[in-house]
């Protein structure tokens, strides 16, 4: 046998079992086939990581990269999991702790506070969730990366990051709202019939997308729930005084105008708009929107005041840019305190979810939600008034395998108010991405399985890919 010196190894002690496999305890290798001595993150046992070189010495450079490394373990969730506050295996802070960013340099991301919980070796999400009327034109960019090393308020990537989160430079953050996010890395996840597995509401700040990854199996058995329904933009919320106008629902431009008093309320400053895609609110609330598909609310009085539109459609179907859905517009606070009446606020826009696994599978209807919310508000006056929905959010689903049920996925809107003479409008739906080489039993791109796909999901997935 010739010894080949393996200077990545870090195991040493190894019993031969054959002479062609055997490892020399010192480091030394059979077979050479350690591709890059100078780079230790780079020998046969190593696992892929995103950063340009080939890792595992495959002869692929970034395969196979959805599945994860498998660190964090299995993951069973049996009760309602939620992945920003709770800890699985030995850890002791959340499994998906996530930091307000405040400055992003090379490879640099600096937080708000002292970092902890996310350590070298670790995947994070970096991603900016909200701007302003004059700084949106990142909204929506994400990049995962590895990390180097954590240091106080600082975690140093293995890579540059490469997008710009800021409006024209990384330099410049200004009105961004921009977090970074530890990725899970599980090695099979089962959510049983009791078990919910989600994240924390959107703040304002931080929360609303559930992220991770596993090496082995996702499997959501009939009647479990991975949920991030009602979890991004929130609805505008009703006047701030009795006889105040109600506030337009909040998107990716941030909250929007409302609240003004007495007549002819919002109609003065045009607040019946859509904010983008947050629902407009002019006494009734419009529907909150993201992949289209949002009503306007009714004309409080029958027409001469203008009705409040849907929020506007926005996004992209493959999911390059990854948004909440919106909130839809609230609903007037007035009224003859008439019996059961409740001004408040339109429904909540659906969170963020990224699945990449091995194989995932969803054995029953409604396994996978991000929904947005239904509204019960509505106020009484000359007529009866109505909320409006609030916007679906983002699914992406990742998978060699992908085995789901009939309606197992869905990213539907919520319903605005109706039940009363000015209805409020409705959410419009999310946004699906599911990516497989193997789908409901089909080679993906075929035509069966994009009919099976399209019977999984609600709405149908407006792209679909093999995985990357």
């Amino acid at each position: 046998v010739t010894w080949y010196f393996d200077y990545d190894s870090d195991e040493y002690g190894v019993s031969c079992i054959t002479t062609s496999a055997c490892e020399h305890p010192c480091g030394y290798v059979a077979d050479d086939t350690d591709c890059d001595d100078d780079d230790a993150t780079s020998n046969p046992g190593a696992t892929e990581l995103y950063d340009s070189a080939d890792n595992d010495c495959d002869g692929d450079v970034d395969e196979d990269l959805w599945v994860g490394t498998g660190a964090d373990g299995d993951l069973s969730v049996t009760s309602t999991t939620d992945l920003s506050t709770d800890a699985s295996g030995s850890r002791t802070e959340a499994d998906a702790i996530a930091y307000v960013v405040t400055a992003l340099s090379g490879t640099d991301v600096t937080a708000d506070q002292t970092v902890s919980g996310i350590a070298a070796g670790d995947e994070v999400l970096i991603i900016n969730l909200q701007g302003s009327d004059d700084y949106a034109a990142s909204v929506g960019v994400y990049e995962f990366g590895w990390v180097s090393s954590v240091s106080s308020d600082t975690i140093t990537l293995v890579d540059s990051l490469s997008e710009t989160f800021g409006d024209s430079s990384n330099s410049d953050l200004t009105d961004q709202l921009i977090m970074v996010q530890r990725v899970p890395q599980y090695e099979d996840i089962t959510v049983d019939a009791s078990g919910t597995l989600t994240t924390a509401a959107w703040d304002g700040e931080l929360g609303g997308v559930l992220a991770l990854r596993a090496s082995g199996t996702v499997s959501i058995a009939d009647g479990g729930l991975i949920d991030v329904s009602e979890l991004g933009y929130a609805g505008g919320q009703t006047g701030s005084c009795y006889n105040c106008d109600a506030f337009q629902g909040e998107s990716y431009q941030g909250e929007g105008i409302g609240d003004e008093y007495g007549g002819p309320y919002n109609e003065t400053i045009a607040a019946y708009d859509p904010n983008e895609g947050g629902g407009g609110a002019n006494i009734t609330g419009g529907g909150g929107n993201y992949g289209g598909g949002a009503t306007d609310g009714d004309s409080w009085n029958g027409g001469s005041y203008t009705a409040p539109s849907a929020g506007d459609t926005y996004g992209e179907t493959d999911l390059s840019a990854l948004f909440f859905g919106s909130g839809g517009g609230g609903v007037w606070n007035g009224g003859t305190d008439a019996t059961g009446e409740d001004p408040g606020p339109g429904g909540d826009g659906a969170g963020m979810l990224y699945i990449g696994a091995a194989t995932i599978e969803a054995d029953g209807a409604d396994a996978i939600w991000a929904l947005g919310g239904d509204t019960v508000h509505w106020a009484s006056g000359t007529w009866t008034y109505g909320a409006g929905g609030g916007a679906g959010g983002s699914i992406w689903l990742i998978g060699d395998t992908v085995q789901l049920a009939t309606d197992s996925v869905s990213a539907e809107g919520g319903l605005g108010q109706s039940s009363y003479t000015r209805v409020g409008g409705d959410g419009g739906e999310g946004r699906v991405r599911i990516d497989c080489n193997t789908c409901n039993t089909y080679s993906q791109g075929s035509a069966d399985a994009e009919a099976e796909l399209s019977s999984a999901s609600e709405p149908a997935p407006g792209y679909s890919s093999t995985p990357e």
